[in-house]
């Protein structure tokens, strides 16, 4: 049996599909939930202060009470007289959040005190709770509790609370199932039996966990008392003395006590502050729950789907828009994402992925913009591929070399502005003492210059053939291209008949620009036929001859504006004066020499600077 064989586009679609099924995956896995976790204790810290229950109250096992009372643990004698107090002063419950897991002096006292107060809550830990469909389980306890005040508390609660992969507490486990049976989170339970219900709905993440929103700073949040001053206080007032605390409004309730000391093993890095009481962190689970106060991570497949949604709005962008813009639209989303990101979580405590998201973004911004510099290297090639061809073909429209004529020394320049352009020149052989020089300036630049200088190219090649009148020819050229539809092209056209019999030079002119011309005595000239639209532009235009005698020595030089308004980096023009100029200094050299050294001045003035039209040049020089 053999192997199924795939075709090479299939194999191609199935490679692009794995790295966006891999980008899938590692957002519903949650690959990087490290950062992610970082991105909510960033925006835990922007939301600032939450709303704190008025009934929880905090007795603080601070360093003023482990300075008066002994070093912890100190005497189980002080939380019997700590609870006797605390139900006088009518408290709602009291929790501890002291393991009693061996029996010590003053078990007895703290036993009689919890019963008689009937409203104390005492702890146990459970050895690594694990999750299984959104339930916790763990097959043995970690910290079991004395018999004797698990028989005299109201309620025992677990004070078992998740370790993020960073270390950080931000989650509790509200319920663990050891041995069948359902051990509730302390704060959990105290809740419960305040409201009178045996089952809390409680808005748990995808893994089951209770995520715990810190109404703040450790300092800055709840009622804080001192466990010593408790004591002394009540002293005081059996004394007569005004106490230090007015244990009344202690009245009502929910005390949690706990050792506090910001040195002791009881601490922890939670969002909103690296160190931490874990008292504390119950007390935050008991006001979110009195004050429905609640932080929800919203679900994997959700986070999904906006990550599906928002990565192909990003694709869009950028391959919708120019690169800039595209990159302008892309940061001006990525600044809204994270805006909503932290709107939804101020306002309803809603927790959107971020990090993941956002980096995901950034690399498909990068990856699209990379694939479409590539396709556009890629048509830029073809293009330039194709525009080398049509120079080509361009080139072979017009002459490759100089014609060799007896009595005249020709030498020509062109270069196009781009691959192609709209300059054109021809030599028509009419005798063998006549010569005709044509040098022309299609309107526009590039391809479509390129296209219609071949049209006129061939036209006039045609229509010159024979015809000893310059004038004659413009006009059959005109009309020919003028009848036609240019697309809004003409062409200005100077064309030169030099007649070595005669010894005489016959001159139309198409609204191009004049001769440059010189004797060998140096005096300068600009020849230039009267009238003379230029062609193309509409039909039956009249085309005059101007006539002038030749002479050894004389030289003309035929151009197009590329060359005259040829510029510098100041944007100056080169000039037809400083062509004369050049021209007078060399008129007694070869024409190829003409050409090079009114090359090498030009190119010496335009210096760095772009060339900005297409430039031709042709040097006729008299040799009789």
């Amino acid at each position: 049996m053999g192997w199924p064989i795939f075709s090479k586009q299939t194999l191609k679609k199935a490679l692009a599909l794995l790295p966006i099924l891999a980008a899938l995956g590692f957002s519903y896995l949650r690959v990087f939930d490290l950062y992610e976790l970082q991105t909510y204790d960033w925006r835990s810290q922007i939301r600032g202060a939450r709303p704190v229950s008025r009934d929880i109250v905090l007795v603080d096992i601070w360093d003023d009470t482990l300075q008066a009372l002994g070093a912890w643990p100190i005497d189980r004698v002080y939380h019997s007289d700590l609870i006797r107090i605390l139900a006088n002063a009518g408290v709602k419950s009291i929790g501890f959040d002291t393991l009693f897991v061996e029996s010590r002096a003053g078990d007895e006292e703290v036993v009689k005190a919890a019963k008689n107060a009937g409203n104390v809550y005492f702890v146990e830990a459970l050895f690594n709770p694990t999750s299984k469909n959104r339930k916790f389980y763990s097959d043995r306890m970690l910290a079991p509790i004395i018999d004797a005040y698990a028989q005299a508390a109201k309620g025992i609660g677990h004070v078992n609370a998740k370790a993020d992969i960073d270390g950080k507490r931000r989650r509790v486990f509200p319920t663990v199932n050891l041995g069948g049976k359902e051990h509730v989170q302390l704060a959990v339970l105290m809740a419960m039996d305040a409201m009178g219900v045996k089952d809390l709905k409680l808005p748990l993440d995808d893994e089951g966990y209770f995520l715990v929103s810190f109404a703040g700073k450790w300092e800055k949040t709840f009622q804080h008392y001192s466990y010593y001053d408790i004591l002394a206080s009540y002293l005081e007032q059996q004394s007569g003395e005004k106490p230090r605390i007015d244990l009344n409004l202690l009245k009502n309730k929910f005390c949690f006590v706990g050792l506090t000391s910001l040195g002791s093993h009881d601490t922890s890095p939670v969002p909103v502050q690296s160190v931490y009481p874990m008292v504390g962190l119950y007390a935050n689970v008991l006001n979110n729950i009195l004050m429905k106060d609640f932080v929800r991570r919203l679900d994997r497949f959700s986070n999904l789907l906006i990550l599906i949604l928002c990565g192909a709005g990003v694709v869009f962008i950028s391959f919708k828009y120019r690169p800039l813009k595209a990159l302008l639209f892309t940061l001006g989303f990525l600044m809204f994402f994270i805006s909503v990101g932290i709107v939804v979580f101020y306002c309803w405590g809603l927790w959107v992925d971020m990090f993941y998201p956002m980096t995901l973004f950034v690399l498909i911004y990068a990856v699209t913009t990379f694939v479409r510099t590539v396709l556009e290297m890629r048509k830029r090639e073809l293009i330039e591929a194709e525009l080398k061809i049509a120079s080509q073909i361009q080139k072979s429209f017009l002459p490759e070399k100089a014609p060799q004529e007896k009595g005249i020394d020709i030498a020509m320049f062109m270069q196009p502005a781009k691959a192609v352009g709209g300059d054109l020149y021809t030599f028509v052989h009419l005798s063998e003492e006549r010569l005709g020089v044509m040098v022309g300036d299609v309107s526009g630049k590039g391809t479509p210059a390129a296209l219609f200088m071949a049209k006129v190219v061939s036209e006039f090649k045609f229509l010159a053939r024979g015809i000893v009148d310059p004038a004659q020819v413009l006009s059959d050229l005109n009309n020919s291209i003028a009848s036609e539809s240019t697309g809004g092209l003409f062409v200005t056209l100077c064309y030169a008949i030099f007649d070595m019999k005669e010894k005489k030079l016959l001159l139309s002119n198409g609204g191009h620009l004049p001769l440059v011309s010189t004797n060998s005595d140096g005096r300068l000239s600009l020849l230039s036929a009267e009238e003379g639209m230029p062609i193309g532009v509409m039909p039956d235009v009249p085309f005059n001859v101007s006539e002038w005698p030749l002479k050894n020595g004389d030289c003309f030089m035929f151009y197009s504006d590329g060359i005259s308004e040829a510029r510098n980096t100041r944007k100056e023009e080169y000039g037809a004066d400083t062509l004369g100029k050049v021209l007078i200094t060399v008129r007694d050299e070869s024409s190829d020499k003409i050409l090079n050294e009114s090359m090498e001045c030009l190119n010496r003035f335009i210096g760095k600077a772009d060339q900005h039209d297409d430039m031709t040049l042709i040097i006729v020089k008299v040799t009789v």
